[in-house]
């Protein structure tokens, strides 16, 4: 049997986190092979090409929010400390902006008792409370909150916080009447309550976990002391760019990347030895895991398969300019009668004035099913694309031209006690196989976003020059 190809580090896997360390490491003059088992580098986060259209998958933005010290020494990132990434938000922006040019998102807006507003659940536009039509019943739920005590939402970074239900977090903290749209909304992206969704990793979800004094100051109108979280776009309407950017500077620096499934891993006597499909082999002393949870488990030996997630429906469409009732950058619908949760206008993001419109739609299958039963396939379509004209986001259906529709069973994370076993497993299982480190959801929960896997990928490049 011929010798195993050699070299000094193998990233196993495809995604983003691998991709800035493959780059960083070849710099140095090792020599790397990613190994991407059958699948595009990058990952989510390199978007799709449909009929020469540039989509990313959903709303995919760059967060670079500088808040509170920030550090540069990616040593000291911790991924077993939730939000960690958020002291490197600089470093990230810096790395960003070397690939590809930024501009800020306009607010995304929530669709609520058929009107929008400014969004409050992700973007933090908490003047939607001093004017809503529920503000009274609002107010009158906050002020007769008891203390929340050891439930406050200051506590969430605490380790008795770890074991807490979003459900009982958020009704302690926000009251019934907001905690039942966050409620609605969770059934609406999981099909699943929030009692079983853990509130330190509510975000996992697309849930808010606020103080209660911030929001009694808000339906006052008061200042809040919290303002609105930006969100940034790629110039070009496409946050993908900056894998395209990135792939031809790892093979400027020297990276191989081979795209043949991954048969096996194997410890030997002078480090690992990856085998693929054709029976090629590659050895070195040190593999770093970028993979999906359930194929890391089966390289790993994990004896059971991970917790199944949520499942999400995309449409990838286009929509005339001309023909747009409404420009909203992203619309978070918090509406029960519609299967839709989010849709996103990737060209009225970054304002890139094109005359069509790149839009995408998300919805559960399972939630869209149950709202219109005994509907085959196309009709289902049909049902969904009917809501954006009552979203008022088009006057007709036939304004938006679908180019293709994916379907991911069990794709989104479900951050319940489940998920966070097995990736505890995953962890307890790799520190058994010497060499092999991991990253992005292999790490833990809530460390798989976009500026964790690009600290994430400096810092293996980081300890691999001192090895």
């Amino acid at each position: 049997m011929p010798m195993p190809h050699a070299a000094d580090v193998i990233l196993l896997g495809n995604n983003l986190a691998l991709m800035v360390a493959a780059r960083e490491l070849a710099a140095q003059g090792q020599s790397v092979v990613m190994l991407s088992d059958g699948k595009r580098p990058g990952a989510h986060f390199t978007g799709m090409r449909v009929d020469n259209h540039d989509f990313d998958i959903g709303m995919v933005l760059f967060e670079q929010v500088q808040r509170g010290e920030q550090a540069l020494d990616v040593d000291s990132y911790n991924p077993e400390q939730r939000n960690d990434s958020a002291r490197f938000t600089r470093l990230v922006s810096d790395y960003v902006e070397q690939l590809v040019d930024t501009v800020p998102v306009p607010t995304p807006s929530v669709y609520l008792d058929g009107q929008r507003h400014p969004d409050f659940v992700i973007a933090n536009r908490l003047d939607y409370f001093a004017s809503s039509e529920r503000r009274a019943d609002l107010a009158q739920a906050l002020l007769a909150l008891p203390d929340p005590g050891p439930l406050h939402a200051s506590r969430k970074l605490a380790p008795d916080y770890q074991g807490v239900g979003y459900a009982e977090a958020s009704l302690a903290n926000h009251g019934e009447p907001l905690h039942a749209l966050f409620e609605l909304l969770a059934s609406k992206i999981t099909h699943r309550s929030t009692r079983d969704i853990l509130a330190p990793w509510h975000r996992l979800a697309w849930l808010p976990l606020y103080y209660p004094q911030t929001l009694q100051a808000a339906v006052r109108g008061d200042v809040s002391g919290l303002s609105e979280y930006p969100f940034r776009a790629a110039r070009e309407g496409f946050t993908g760019a900056l894998v395209r950017e990135l792939l031809p500077a790892m093979h400027q620096a020297g990276v191989q990347i081979v795209d043949d499934s991954v048969q096996a891993l194997a410890v030997v006597d002078n480090g690992l030895v990856v085998t693929l499909g054709d029976g090629q082999q590659w050895a070195a002393p040190r593999v770093v895991m970028g993979l999906a949870q359930g194929r890391a488990g089966e390289l790993l030996g994990v004896a059971h398969a991970p917790p199944k997630g949520a499942s999400v429906c995309i449409l990838f469409g286009l929509v005339e300019r001309e023909k747009l009732r409404q420009l909203d950058s992203c619309l978070l619908v918090l509406d029960a009668e519609r299967a839709i949760y989010r849709l996103s206008n990737q060209d009225v993001a970054a304002d890139t004035q094109a005359p069509v419109c790149r839009v995408t739609v998300e919805f559960n299958p399972a939630y869209a099913a149950q709202l219109y039963p005994d509907q085959d396939e196309a009709g289902l379509l049909q049902c969904v694309s009917q809501e954006l004209v009552a979203l008022g986001v088009i006057g007709d259906a036939e304004d938006f031209r679908m180019l293709r529709r994916i379907q991911a069973d069990g794709a989104l994370p479900f951050p319940d006690q489940s998920l966070l076993d097995y990736t505890a497993l995953l962890r307890q299982t790799a520190a058994d196989w010497p060499g092999v480190e991991l990253t992005a959801g292999l790490l833990g929960m809530g460390v798989s976003s976009f500026n964790d896997q690009i600290i994430q990928g400096l810092k293996l490049a980081r300890s691999g020059s001192k090895s």
